[in-house]
């Protein structure tokens, strides 16, 4: 299928494109009896792009066993609703934008454990872009989801207190990161997936774009 990424020989991204030069990335962890989703897109994204995909991996929709949302917006959730009543998957998402979406099975907190197919992750609560903003670390392999976490050039995503936004960034500065995963192709690197001295050249340069002035 177009528009997907290979990062590991179970972790892949699903990038749909719903605009021109622009897309929603969908983390997909493949475990042996289990697929964990991180953001569910559109609503449109499970059932058209999301579901088709695992058939062609060999998988099926119903091995989807949680969802996590890293943040409450609509292209981030949207599909929420298609893939709860598909599958079985239990729905997370942080305690503080889940109220905003509704349906949520697992309130999230800084600090958790979840796991997604056979990988551990961390919740690494960011605020800034939205208050419940999440990325998911995976210390083993350096591993970073970061959702909308880095808004890049795209200042005007920030929706909080810059200074919130800069410290969460100088927060993930301090993980060791070795591959980085983005939902949306923002300067300076445009991609979803970032890879060595990207992850830190990314972090920094959205630090600078909020420093600027108006």
């Amino acid at each position: 299928m177009e528009n997907v990424e290979k990062i590991a020989e179970d972790l892949y991204i699903l990038k749909y494109v719903h605009r021109e030069g622009s897309f929603v990335g969908i983390a997909i962890v493949l475990g042996k009896e289990k697929i964990g989703i991180v953001d569910s897109g559109f609503e449109i994204t499970a059932s058209d792009y999301l579901f088709p995909l695992l058939r062609e991996l060999g998988r099926t929709p119903d091995e989807i066993n949680i969802l996590v949302n890293t943040h409450r917006d609509g292209d981030h959730v949207g599909g929420n609703k298609v893939i709860k009543e598909k599958t079985k998957a239990k729905i997370a998402i942080h305690e503080l934008d889940a109220e905003a979406v509704g349906g949520a099975d697992i309130k999230l907190k800084d600090g958790q454990s979840i796991e997604l197919g056979d990988r551990q992750f961390e919740v690494i609560h960011s605020p800034g872009h939205t208050p419940g903003n999440i990325c998911l670390y995976q210390k083993d392999d350096k591993i970073l989801i970061t959702g909308d976490t880095l808004c890049g050039e795209a200042v005007n995503y920030i929706r909080m207190d810059k200074k919130i936004y800069i410290e969460s960034i100088k927060r993930l500065l301090q993980l060791d990161v070795k591959v980085l995963i983005q939902s949306h192709p923002r300067e300076p690197f445009r991609k979803a997936v970032l890879l060595g001295d990207e992850v830190q050249e990314d972090m920094r340069a959205s630090i600078r774009f909020a420093e600027q002035p108006k």
